[in-house]
């Protein structure tokens, strides 16, 4: 009886760790609506004047693309679009970043109780089996919420682009604004012998 339970303990600790961080792949895709690249690709060919207002119909109602195209288009010059553009991202990287925790602490919380239970089972004398099977569930548990933060960070690096890609768009060319080329990495030299 108390080695079916410790397995049993063992598998639900697991499942539960593991649906606790794929909710944040999930939540990074929700965080903005289809696809961002697509939208901004289509935008770039249409003049800047029109690029606001398109995105606006393009956008479902309650979307964070609908609020920036809404912010820039009440905004009253260069300065405040770019303000209001400013504080929507910072709105959304919160939204981006708030479960990036949950998978490690749950990769972590499942090899924990799998060797608690682990213990429990070599105390009450359960077999090698059982103590087997409790690391194995919990084992599998850790490497499935490892795997959904490594796929929730590379969907976030993901969002991240496109949306910088839309913003660059829909901002278009600002007045008196000189864009940098990006730095060139500095790699160290080697000194020659």
């Amino acid at each position: 009886m108390s080695a079916v339970l410790f397995i049993a303990l063992s598998i639900a600790a697991s499942v539960a760790c593991a649906a606790v961080s794929w909710r944040h792949p999930a939540q990074v895709a929700a965080a903005t609506g289809a696809d961002l690249t697509a939208l901004a690709r289509s935008l770039r060919a249409l003049p800047v004047d029109a690029r606001l207002a398109e995105l606006a119909s393009r956008s479902p109602p309650e979307s964070w693309e609908r609020r920036l195209a809404d912010e820039l288009l009440s905004a009253a010059g260069p300065r405040a679009r770019v303000a209001a553009a400013n504080d929507l991202l910072v709105e959304l990287e919160q939204r981006l970043d708030v479960g990036a925790g949950w998978p490690r602490a749950a990769a972590r919380l499942s090899a924990l109780v799998a060797l608690l239970l682990a213990t429990l089972s070599f105390l009450a004398q359960a077999g090698p089996s059982v103590i087997v099977l409790v690391l194995g569930a919990g084992a599998a548990g850790a490497i499935a919420s490892a795997a959904a933060g490594r796929a929730g960070r590379a969907a976030a690096a993901r969002k991240r682009e496109a949306i910088d890609a839309l913003v660059d768009v829909v901002l278009g060319p600002l007045d008196g604004a000189v864009r940098k080329p990006p730095a060139p990495s500095r790699r160290p030299r080697r000194a020659s012998r």
